[in-house]
Order: structure tokens, then C-alpha cells, then sequence
């Protein structure tokens, strides 16, 4: 239905109602049809069925499930059906030009840099003490979170060195550390988390080894770990996140081009914010994955979830 009877769209809530551009005045203009409208920044997220020229068919706030989202499709076409027969046919209605983008609220990736996808789950250990997927009483809470960590031309480029030999060893570069530790090691799988501040990094050491050097490549283990927690005494912390990462990253450095960009953390995490209840007790495993993406999907284009304060996501040290 999605595909065939629809023209599917996605967007950010969060993006869409502060935007000051026509792309947000539609937005509003079809949500203020609905439950959740009005001025302010509250939140207005949520499944829309509305026709081209912006009338609400069908609203639900929540559609994780399939079934839910199936429901709500089925209510959107029963309404479509409903009109009259000459605001139904092709050409009906026109969209204008959409005119200036509001550039406060347009996140676009950095240029020449690379996107990673980054998964996050809940762990178990199976019988014999592998890796499984981890089970827990949230609805949807056992499945995997998505997100994309950004990395500027500059920051990949710097991990093409003109002269490097076999096992020389080199710290990541502190801010690129500090991103990845500070807004991709968390557990996003129920909501939208905190993000850990830079007061609650106890500890961040990630360490490249150069594993193999040719003329034309090098290619980078990456080891290390990483603890956070809301409090120094991360015993006494009521949040936090003790890990362990590894990883590979290849390059080609006669083009340059980065091929591979593979990390694997692990480790305990524990607490839970306001927007992610329903946490399993005590400390539990959690897992992190980081992928390089192609970058040719729309997919792949959604910003990072931390970079709504762009500047504190691609900040300095």
C-alpha cells in the first residue's frame, strides 16, 4: 500500500515544525488538521495520510508495528475514496515552488566526507556463552536502533599518512574519538536517549595499529575502550556505558578513498534517560556496529541524531 497506493515520504518532526520555509509551513499546515498542532515547539510526530494539496486523511502518533501501520494506510484510503471524484484525478492539485530553504534547519552531509551507518541491540548470551540477540519486556526494545555517524574529508584523510610502516601505532584523533564515544555509544533501541555530555567521558582511548602497508593501501586496527557514566564514580552512576571496541579501517591511498570502515563495541550499559524507558535492571550487554555506507540511497542522507546542535556534534577539541 505504501508503494503502490501512496507516495511515501519521511521527514524529522523535530526539523519539520521549526523550519521557517514552505516545506515547514506545509508541514504544520497538515498537522494543525490533526491531535497535536498549535504554536510552540511540542512535538507533532507521527504517521500522515494527507493528499497533494495538504488535507489530513489519517493520523496515528505511533507506528512501530507492522500491523499498526497497515491499520492506519487502510483509514488514509477509505478517506481518499470519499472525495469527490475531480479532487481525486491526476493534476487536481499543483505544488508550487518550494522556494528558500531555511538553512537553520537543513543538515547536509559534510563534502568529500564519509557517512557510516551505525546499528545498535540489546545482547544475550546464547548456552554456550556467544553473542545473542538480547531480549527484554519493552515493546520493540529488541530490535535494532539505526543512525549515521558523519566524518569530515579532513578527519578521514588525516588516516592516509605519507609515511607509515607496519605497526606503528597512532591515538585516533581526539575529536573524532570524542563523536563516536560521545554520541554513538548509547543505547537508543526504546527512544531517543541524552546524549552523554563531555564531563560524563571518563575514559576514551581508541588506538590505531597499522596492520598492513603498501605502496597503494593501509589498513588500520583500531582497539580500545571508552567508559561513561553521569557521575565520577561510575559505580554510583545511575547511567552509563562500559565498552570495549574493534575494528578496521582501510584506505586507499592512491586515489585516496576510504574502503572499509568496520568498528565493534561491546560492553555493559546501564541506566536509562526520559525518552527511553523501560531499560533491563542492572548493567546489561549491549551491542554497537559502525559500517561504511555507499552513500547512494536516501537512506543513507538522514542526519545523525545528534547533529540537531550541529556545531557541538563536529566541535573542536
Amino acid at each position: 500500500m505504501a508503494k503502490e497506493d501512496y507516495v511515501p515520504v519521511t521527514g524529522d518532526d523535530w526539523y519539520e515544525r521549526r523550519r521557517d520555509d514552505e516545506e515547514g509551513k506545509f508541514f504544520r499546515k497538515v498537522a494543525d488538521q490533526g491531535p497535536r498542532k498549535g504554536e510552540g515547539g511540542s512535538t507533532r510526530q507521527g504517521i500522515y495520510c494527507l493528499t497533494a494539496d495538504g488535507k489530513l486523511l489519517a493520523y496515528k502518533n505511533a507506528g512501530q508495528a507492522p500491523d499498526v501501520m497497515r491499520d492506519v494506510l487502510r483509514q488514509g484510503l477509505a478517506q481518499w475514496r470519499k472525495l469527490p471524484a475531480d479532487q481525486r484525478r491526476p493534476g487536481a492539485s499543483t505544488v508550487g515552488d518550494s522556494g528558500a530553504t531555511d538553512k537553520r534547519f537543513d543538515r547536509k552531509p559534510p563534502r568529500g566526507g564519509l557517512i557510516v551507518n551505525v546499528f545498535t541491540r540489546i545482547l544475550d548470551r546464547d548456552s554456550t556463552g556467544a553473542w545473542s540477540c538480547g531480549t527484554c519486556d519493552f515493546a520493540g526494545g529488541n530490535y535494532a536502533a539505526r543512525d549515521h555517524l558523519w566524518i569530515t574529508e579532513a578527519e578521514w584523510k588525516s588516516l592516509i599518512p605519507g609515511q607509515v610502516k607496519q605497526g606503528d601505532q597512532r591515538p585516533l584523533s581526539a575529536t573524532l574519538a570524542e563523536r563516536i564515544v560521545r554520541f554513538h555509544l548509547m543505547d537508543n533501541t526504546r527512544g531517543e536517549p541524552p546524549f552523554w555530555t563531555r564531563e560524563q567521558i571518563r575514559a576514551n582511548k581508541l588506538t590505531l595499529t597499522a596492520e598492513e602497508v603498501t605502496p597503494t593501501q593501509v589498513l588500520w586496527r583500531l582497539e580500545g575502550t571508552a567508559l561513561l557514566a553521569t557521575t565520577a564514580d561510575a559505580a554510583k552512576a545511575d547511567r552509563g556505558f562500559d565498552v570495549r571496541l574493534l575494528g578496521h579501517l582501510s584506505f586507499n591511498r592512491s586515489q585516496p578513498a576510504c574502503e572499509r570502515f568496520e568498528i565493534v563495541a561491546v560492553g555493559d550499559h546501564w541506566g536509562h534517560g526520559t525518552f527511553t524507558p523501560g531499560a533491563r535492571p542492572g548493567r546489561a550487554p549491549l551491542g554497537v556496529v559502525f559500517e561504511l555506507a555507499h552513500g547512494d540511497s536516501a537512506a543513507d542522507q538522514v542526519p545523525p541524531q545528534a547533529t540537531k546542535d550541529v556545531g557541538e556534534y563536529f566541535r573542536k577539541q
